[in-house]
Protein backbone atom coordinates (compact mmCIF):
# COMPACT_ATOMS: atom_id res chain seq x y z
CA UNK A 1 0.00 0.00 0.00
CA UNK A 2 1.11 3.55 -0.60
CA UNK A 3 1.53 5.75 2.45
CA UNK A 4 -1.53 7.78 1.43
CA UNK A 5 -3.66 4.85 2.61
CA UNK A 6 -2.32 5.18 6.16
CA UNK A 7 -5.15 6.61 8.27
CA UNK A 8 -5.07 7.29 12.01
CA UNK A 9 -7.22 4.21 12.58
CA UNK A 10 -4.89 2.02 10.51
CA UNK A 11 -1.85 3.28 12.38
CA UNK A 12 -3.52 2.63 15.75
CA UNK A 13 -4.31 -0.90 14.65
CA UNK A 14 -0.75 -1.53 13.48
CA UNK A 15 0.60 -0.34 16.84
CA UNK A 16 -1.39 -2.80 18.93
CA UNK A 17 0.38 -5.91 20.33
CA UNK A 18 0.37 -9.02 18.16
CA UNK A 19 0.61 -12.72 18.77
CA UNK A 20 4.31 -13.54 18.77
CA UNK A 21 6.12 -13.40 16.41
CA UNK A 22 5.34 -10.11 14.68
CA UNK A 23 7.94 -9.73 11.94
CA UNK A 24 8.88 -6.38 10.37
CA UNK A 25 11.10 -6.30 7.29
CA UNK A 26 12.65 -3.05 6.12
CA UNK A 27 14.68 -2.67 2.96
CA UNK A 28 15.72 0.16 0.66
CA UNK A 29 14.53 0.06 -2.95
CA UNK A 30 15.71 1.89 -6.04
CA UNK A 31 13.09 4.42 -7.06
CA UNK A 32 14.95 5.65 -10.13
CA UNK A 33 15.70 2.15 -11.45
CA UNK A 34 12.43 0.22 -11.08
CA UNK A 35 13.82 -2.88 -12.80
CA UNK A 36 16.91 -3.12 -10.60
CA UNK A 37 17.89 -6.74 -10.02
CA UNK A 38 19.50 -5.63 -6.77
CA UNK A 39 16.10 -4.90 -5.24
CA UNK A 40 14.87 -8.41 -6.03
CA UNK A 41 17.97 -9.99 -4.51
CA UNK A 42 17.71 -7.77 -1.43
CA UNK A 43 14.06 -8.71 -0.94
CA UNK A 44 14.81 -12.43 -1.28
CA UNK A 45 17.72 -12.22 1.17
CA UNK A 46 15.73 -10.23 3.73
CA UNK A 47 12.87 -12.75 3.67
CA UNK A 48 15.40 -15.57 4.05
CA UNK A 49 16.96 -13.79 7.03
CA UNK A 50 13.53 -13.45 8.66
CA UNK A 51 12.82 -17.15 8.18
CA UNK A 52 16.19 -18.03 9.68
CA UNK A 53 15.43 -15.87 12.70
CA UNK A 54 12.09 -17.57 13.16
CA UNK A 55 13.60 -21.06 12.87
CA UNK A 56 16.23 -20.29 15.53
CA UNK A 57 13.87 -18.56 17.97
CA UNK A 58 12.82 -21.00 20.73
CA UNK A 59 9.77 -18.85 21.54
CA UNK A 60 8.26 -19.44 18.10
CA UNK A 61 6.09 -22.54 17.88
CA UNK A 62 6.18 -24.68 14.76
CA UNK A 63 2.60 -23.70 13.87
CA UNK A 64 3.34 -19.99 14.27
CA UNK A 65 6.55 -20.29 12.26
CA UNK A 66 4.82 -22.02 9.35
CA UNK A 67 2.00 -19.48 9.42
CA UNK A 68 4.30 -16.45 9.42
CA UNK A 69 6.62 -17.96 6.81
CA UNK A 70 3.65 -18.40 4.48
CA UNK A 71 2.65 -14.79 5.17
CA UNK A 72 6.15 -13.61 4.32
CA UNK A 73 6.06 -15.55 1.05
CA UNK A 74 2.65 -14.10 0.18
CA UNK A 75 3.81 -10.57 0.99
CA UNK A 76 6.98 -10.97 -1.09
CA UNK A 77 4.89 -12.21 -4.02
CA UNK A 78 2.69 -9.11 -3.76
CA UNK A 79 5.61 -6.67 -3.92
CA UNK A 80 5.70 -4.76 -7.18
CA UNK A 81 9.30 -3.66 -7.61
CA UNK A 82 8.44 -1.96 -10.90
CA UNK A 83 6.39 0.50 -8.85
CA UNK A 84 8.83 0.86 -5.99
CA UNK A 85 9.44 3.93 -3.89
CA UNK A 86 12.54 4.60 -1.77
CA UNK A 87 11.81 1.93 0.80
CA UNK A 88 9.71 -1.14 1.50
CA UNK A 89 8.12 -2.34 4.74
CA UNK A 90 6.68 -5.85 5.06
CA UNK A 91 4.70 -6.73 8.19
CA UNK A 92 3.77 -10.33 8.97
CA UNK A 93 2.26 -12.02 12.01
CA UNK A 94 0.08 -15.08 12.52
CA UNK A 95 -3.00 -14.62 10.34
CA UNK A 96 -1.98 -11.36 8.64
CA UNK A 97 0.51 -9.55 6.43
CA UNK A 98 0.84 -6.13 4.83
CA UNK A 99 3.13 -4.45 2.32
CA UNK A 100 3.86 -0.71 2.49
CA UNK A 101 5.80 1.38 -0.02
CA UNK A 102 7.75 4.15 1.70
CA UNK A 103 8.71 7.51 0.14
CA UNK A 104 11.93 7.69 2.15
CA UNK A 105 15.14 5.73 2.40
CA UNK A 106 15.29 3.08 5.13
CA UNK A 107 18.00 0.72 6.41
CA UNK A 108 17.80 -3.00 5.72
CA UNK A 109 16.52 -4.65 8.90
CA UNK A 110 14.59 -7.60 10.28
CA UNK A 111 12.81 -7.13 13.61
CA UNK A 112 11.00 -9.93 15.44
CA UNK A 113 8.87 -8.81 18.38
CA UNK A 114 5.29 -8.77 19.65
CA UNK A 115 4.54 -5.47 17.88
CA UNK A 116 5.19 -4.20 14.37
CA UNK A 117 7.86 -1.64 13.59
CA UNK A 118 5.87 1.50 12.76
CA UNK A 119 8.21 4.48 13.20
CA UNK A 120 9.00 4.42 9.47
CA UNK A 121 5.30 4.66 8.66
CA UNK A 122 4.94 7.62 11.02
CA UNK A 123 7.96 9.34 9.47
CA UNK A 124 6.73 8.62 5.95
CA UNK A 125 3.31 10.04 6.71
CA UNK A 126 4.91 13.25 7.97
CA UNK A 127 6.88 13.41 4.73
CA UNK A 128 3.76 12.65 2.68
CA UNK A 129 1.69 15.39 4.32
CA UNK A 130 -1.73 15.62 2.60
CA UNK A 131 -2.43 18.97 0.96
CA UNK A 132 -4.70 20.83 -1.44
CA UNK A 133 -3.43 22.59 -4.57
CA UNK A 134 -5.75 25.25 -6.00
CA UNK A 135 -4.88 26.28 -9.56
CA UNK A 136 -6.48 29.57 -10.58
CA UNK A 137 -7.03 30.71 -14.17
CA UNK A 138 -9.42 32.95 -16.07
CA UNK A 139 -11.00 29.99 -17.89
CA UNK A 140 -11.44 27.56 -14.97
CA UNK A 141 -10.10 26.79 -11.53
CA UNK A 142 -9.05 23.29 -10.53
CA UNK A 143 -8.51 21.71 -7.13
CA UNK A 144 -6.00 18.90 -6.69
CA UNK A 145 -5.93 16.36 -3.85
CA UNK A 146 -2.33 15.60 -2.94
CA UNK A 147 -0.15 13.60 -0.57
CA UNK A 148 3.56 13.67 -1.24
CA UNK A 149 4.07 12.72 -4.88
CA UNK A 150 0.51 11.46 -5.28
CA UNK A 151 -1.69 14.10 -6.90
CA UNK A 152 -5.21 13.58 -8.22
CA UNK A 153 -7.79 16.05 -9.56
CA UNK A 154 -10.63 16.74 -7.12
CA UNK A 155 -13.92 16.75 -9.00
CA UNK A 156 -16.50 17.11 -6.23
CA UNK A 157 -18.37 20.09 -4.81
CA UNK A 158 -18.44 21.96 -8.11
CA UNK A 159 -14.79 21.58 -9.15
CA UNK A 160 -13.51 22.49 -11.63
CA UNK A 161 -15.12 25.92 -11.22
CA UNK A 162 -15.74 27.98 -14.35
CA UNK A 163 -16.73 31.65 -14.62
CA UNK A 164 -20.17 32.59 -15.84
CA UNK A 165 -19.44 34.67 -18.94
CA UNK A 166 -21.93 35.90 -21.51
CA UNK A 167 -19.65 35.33 -24.50
CA UNK A 168 -16.07 34.63 -25.57
CA UNK A 169 -15.12 38.31 -25.66
CA UNK A 170 -15.61 38.51 -21.90
CA UNK A 171 -12.82 36.08 -20.98
CA UNK A 172 -10.90 37.10 -17.87
CA UNK A 173 -7.36 38.23 -18.79
CA UNK A 174 -5.15 38.26 -15.73
CA UNK A 175 -3.97 41.83 -16.37
CA UNK A 176 -7.47 43.17 -15.61
CA UNK A 177 -7.72 41.75 -12.12
CA UNK A 178 -6.64 44.98 -10.45
CA UNK A 179 -8.21 47.66 -12.63
CA UNK A 180 -9.94 49.53 -9.85
CA UNK A 181 -8.26 52.90 -9.16
CA UNK A 182 -6.03 52.89 -12.23
CA UNK A 183 -8.40 55.03 -14.32
CA UNK A 184 -12.14 55.78 -14.54
CA UNK A 185 -13.80 52.56 -15.71
CA UNK A 186 -16.41 52.18 -18.38
CA UNK A 187 -19.62 50.33 -17.65
CA UNK A 188 -18.18 47.34 -19.52
CA UNK A 189 -15.06 47.38 -17.34
CA UNK A 190 -17.13 47.70 -14.17
CA UNK A 191 -19.21 44.72 -15.24
CA UNK A 192 -16.03 42.82 -15.98
CA UNK A 193 -14.57 43.52 -12.53
CA UNK A 194 -17.80 42.43 -10.87
CA UNK A 195 -17.74 39.17 -12.84
CA UNK A 196 -14.17 38.60 -11.61
CA UNK A 197 -15.35 39.02 -8.02
CA UNK A 198 -18.33 36.74 -8.59
CA UNK A 199 -15.99 34.15 -10.07
CA UNK A 200 -13.74 34.29 -7.01
CA UNK A 201 -16.74 34.10 -4.67
CA UNK A 202 -17.88 31.03 -6.59
CA UNK A 203 -14.44 29.44 -6.16
CA UNK A 204 -14.41 30.21 -2.45
CA UNK A 205 -17.95 28.84 -2.03
CA UNK A 206 -16.84 25.55 -3.59
CA UNK A 207 -13.52 25.40 -1.72
CA UNK A 208 -14.50 26.39 1.82
CA UNK A 209 -16.58 23.30 2.79
CA UNK A 210 -13.89 21.03 1.32
CA UNK A 211 -11.06 22.48 3.40
CA UNK A 212 -13.28 22.64 6.48
CA UNK A 213 -14.07 18.93 6.22
CA UNK A 214 -10.47 17.93 5.49
CA UNK A 215 -8.15 20.54 6.93
CA UNK A 216 -4.81 20.58 5.11
CA UNK A 217 -2.18 23.03 3.90
CA UNK A 218 -3.41 24.86 0.80
CA UNK A 219 -1.06 25.74 -2.07
CA UNK A 220 -2.47 28.44 -4.36
CA UNK A 221 -1.17 28.67 -7.92
CA UNK A 222 -1.96 31.50 -10.34
CA UNK A 223 -1.07 34.98 -11.49
CA UNK A 224 -0.21 37.43 -8.73
CA UNK A 225 -3.39 39.46 -9.36
CA UNK A 226 -5.54 36.34 -9.29
CA UNK A 227 -4.03 35.14 -6.01
CA UNK A 228 -4.49 38.60 -4.46
CA UNK A 229 -8.16 38.72 -5.43
CA UNK A 230 -8.71 35.18 -4.14
CA UNK A 231 -7.18 36.10 -0.78
CA UNK A 232 -9.49 39.09 -0.44
CA UNK A 233 -12.49 36.77 -0.63
CA UNK A 234 -11.18 33.59 1.06
CA UNK A 235 -12.01 33.63 4.80
CA UNK A 236 -9.29 31.22 5.93
CA UNK A 237 -6.04 32.79 4.76
CA UNK A 238 -4.18 30.98 7.53
CA UNK A 239 -4.69 27.71 5.66
CA UNK A 240 -2.58 28.95 2.74
CA UNK A 241 0.83 27.30 2.99
CA UNK A 242 2.34 28.91 -0.10
CA UNK A 243 1.54 31.07 -3.10
CA UNK A 244 3.08 30.01 -6.41
CA UNK A 245 2.94 32.64 -9.14
CA UNK A 246 2.36 30.87 -12.44
CA UNK A 247 -0.33 31.70 -14.96
CA UNK A 248 -0.15 28.57 -17.10
CA UNK A 249 -0.61 25.76 -14.59
CA UNK A 250 -4.29 24.99 -15.13
CA UNK A 251 -3.58 22.78 -18.14
CA UNK A 252 -0.57 21.03 -16.62
CA UNK A 253 -0.44 17.33 -15.80
CA UNK A 254 -0.04 16.12 -12.22
CA UNK A 255 3.65 15.44 -12.93
CA UNK A 256 4.32 18.98 -14.12
CA UNK A 257 2.27 20.50 -11.30
CA UNK A 258 4.33 18.54 -8.75
CA UNK A 259 7.50 20.02 -10.24
CA UNK A 260 5.96 23.46 -9.83
CA UNK A 261 5.04 22.76 -6.20
CA UNK A 262 8.32 21.10 -5.16
CA UNK A 263 10.16 24.28 -4.10
CA UNK A 264 7.22 25.17 -1.84
CA UNK A 265 7.27 21.67 -0.33
CA UNK A 266 11.00 21.94 0.35
CA UNK A 267 10.59 25.35 1.95
CA UNK A 268 7.78 24.05 4.17
CA UNK A 269 9.92 21.12 5.35
CA UNK A 270 12.81 23.44 6.14
CA UNK A 271 10.49 25.77 8.00
CA UNK A 272 9.03 22.85 9.95
CA UNK A 273 12.51 21.63 10.85
CA UNK A 274 13.47 25.10 12.01
CA UNK A 275 10.33 25.32 14.14
CA UNK A 276 11.18 22.02 15.85
CA UNK A 277 14.68 23.22 16.68
CA UNK A 278 13.27 26.53 17.94
CA UNK A 279 10.83 24.70 20.23
CA UNK A 280 13.65 22.58 21.60
CA UNK A 281 15.78 25.67 22.23
CA UNK A 282 12.90 27.49 23.95
CA UNK A 283 12.23 24.46 26.11
CA UNK A 284 15.87 24.36 27.15
CA UNK A 285 15.60 27.92 28.41
CA UNK A 286 12.36 27.12 30.23
CA UNK A 287 13.82 23.97 31.79
CA UNK A 288 11.30 21.79 30.01
CA UNK A 289 13.89 20.06 27.87
CA UNK A 290 15.54 16.67 27.99
CA UNK A 291 17.69 14.58 25.69
CA UNK A 292 19.49 11.28 25.53
CA UNK A 293 18.14 7.77 25.38
CA UNK A 294 17.91 7.12 29.13
CA UNK A 295 16.17 10.39 30.05
CA UNK A 296 13.77 10.19 27.12
CA UNK A 297 12.92 6.57 27.94
CA UNK A 298 11.87 7.57 31.44
CA UNK A 299 10.00 10.78 30.68
CA UNK A 300 8.06 9.38 27.73
CA UNK A 301 6.83 6.51 29.88
CA UNK A 302 5.64 9.08 32.43
CA UNK A 303 3.58 10.85 29.74
CA UNK A 304 5.58 14.05 30.13
CA UNK A 305 6.75 14.46 26.53
CA UNK A 306 4.95 17.10 24.44
CA UNK A 307 7.31 16.99 21.43
CA UNK A 308 9.68 14.17 20.56
CA UNK A 309 12.43 14.84 18.01
CA UNK A 310 14.35 11.83 16.66
CA UNK A 311 16.99 11.48 14.00
CA UNK A 312 15.73 9.57 10.97
CA UNK A 313 17.79 6.41 11.23
CA UNK A 314 18.54 6.33 14.95
CA UNK A 315 18.15 2.79 16.24
CA UNK A 316 19.35 1.24 19.48
CA UNK A 317 19.24 -2.35 20.67
CA UNK A 318 19.16 -2.40 24.47
CA UNK A 319 18.59 -4.54 27.49
CA UNK A 320 15.70 -3.36 29.68
CA UNK A 321 14.82 -4.96 32.98
CA UNK A 322 11.33 -6.32 33.63
CA UNK A 323 10.18 -3.16 35.40
CA UNK A 324 10.83 -0.98 32.34
CA UNK A 325 13.99 0.40 33.92
CA UNK A 326 16.94 2.08 32.30
CA UNK A 327 17.85 0.79 28.83
CA UNK A 328 21.42 -0.46 28.60
CA UNK A 329 22.81 -0.47 25.09
CA UNK A 330 24.09 -3.74 23.71
CA UNK A 331 25.98 -4.41 20.54
CA UNK A 332 24.22 -6.36 17.81
CA UNK A 333 23.23 -9.34 19.98
CA UNK A 334 24.61 -12.79 19.47
CA UNK A 335 22.03 -15.31 18.37
CA UNK A 336 21.32 -16.74 21.85
CA UNK A 337 20.27 -13.25 23.01
CA UNK A 338 17.77 -12.67 20.21
CA UNK A 339 15.06 -14.54 22.13
CA UNK A 340 15.99 -12.93 25.44
CA UNK A 341 12.87 -11.01 26.58
CA UNK A 342 15.07 -8.34 28.17
CA UNK A 343 16.57 -7.49 24.78
CA UNK A 344 14.62 -4.83 22.88
CA UNK A 345 15.72 -4.70 19.25
CA UNK A 346 14.69 -1.08 18.80
CA UNK A 347 13.97 0.90 21.94
CA UNK A 348 13.76 4.06 19.82
CA UNK A 349 10.73 2.64 18.04
CA UNK A 350 9.20 1.84 21.43
CA UNK A 351 9.84 5.42 22.54
CA UNK A 352 8.06 6.72 19.43
CA UNK A 353 5.14 4.35 20.04
CA UNK A 354 4.79 5.42 23.67
CA UNK A 355 4.97 9.10 22.74
CA UNK A 356 2.24 8.64 20.12
CA UNK A 357 0.04 6.89 22.66
CA UNK A 358 0.40 9.84 25.04
CA UNK A 359 -0.55 12.37 22.35
CA UNK A 360 2.92 13.85 21.81
CA UNK A 361 4.00 15.50 18.58
CA UNK A 362 6.60 13.44 16.71
CA UNK A 363 9.19 14.93 14.38
CA UNK A 364 11.97 13.14 12.50
CA UNK A 365 15.10 15.13 11.68
CA UNK A 366 17.98 14.40 9.30
CA UNK A 367 20.82 12.30 10.73
CA UNK A 368 23.36 14.24 12.82
CA UNK A 369 20.94 17.13 13.48
CA UNK A 370 20.87 16.07 17.15
CA UNK A 371 24.39 14.66 17.31
CA UNK A 372 25.11 16.61 20.49
CA UNK A 373 21.88 15.42 22.14
CA UNK A 374 22.44 11.66 21.74
CA UNK A 375 20.22 11.68 18.61
CA UNK A 376 16.95 12.21 20.46
CA UNK A 377 15.46 15.17 22.35
CA UNK A 378 12.13 16.28 23.77
CA UNK A 379 10.07 19.20 24.96
CA UNK A 380 8.39 18.31 28.23
CA UNK A 381 4.88 19.18 29.35
CA UNK A 382 6.11 19.79 32.87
Amino acid sequence: MDIGALTDATLRDLRRPREYPAVSLLLPTTRRSPYSAEDSVRLRNTVAEAKRRLAEDPKVTRAARMDVESRLDAAAAEVDLTHSADGLLILAAPGEHQVWYLPRSVPQRVVVADTFLTRNLVAARLLEEPYWALVLSESETRLWDGAGESLEPFTENGFPVRPELPDHQDALPGRNFDKVGNHPMTEREEAHVERERQYMRKIVAALTPVVERRSRPLYVVGLREQIALFEKVFPNRGAIAARIENGGAVGKSAHHLLDLLQPAFDERRMSRRGEVLRRLDDARGARRYTSGLDEIWQTVRQGRVALLAVEDHYQVTARVDGNGGHPVRVETPAEPLVADPAIHEDVVDEIVETALNSGADIEFLPDDTLAGEDRVAAVLRY
